[in-house]
């Protein structure tokens, strides 16, 4: 018997480790710039940042059915998944 995770699952696991990735990123880019920075502002401006840069799931309805899809800051172009 096969597995099969929706779209709309894998599409949430896409989005969350994409955030995880930025939010490391910009953490790690924090830890070595700013030094005397307290981690914990630097966890809240990684939070904010990475809110802002990851990408954003949006479902919608048709009459055909509902729908997903994908916005990126960095991809002007919406994904329909």
């Amino acid at each position: 018997m096969e597995n099969k995770i929706s779209i709309k699952a894998k599409a949430r696991i896409l989005n969350y480790v994409l955030f995880f990735l930025i939010f490391l990123v910009i953490w790690v880019t924090l830890y070595f710039v700013f030094e005397n920075l307290e981690d914990s502002y630097k966890g809240m401006i990684s939070a904010f940042v990475s809110v802002i840069l990851s990408p954003r799931l949006n479902e919608y309805k048709t009459q055909s059915g509902s729908g997903l899809q994908l916005k990126w800051i960095f991809i002007k172009k919406v994904i329909s998944l």
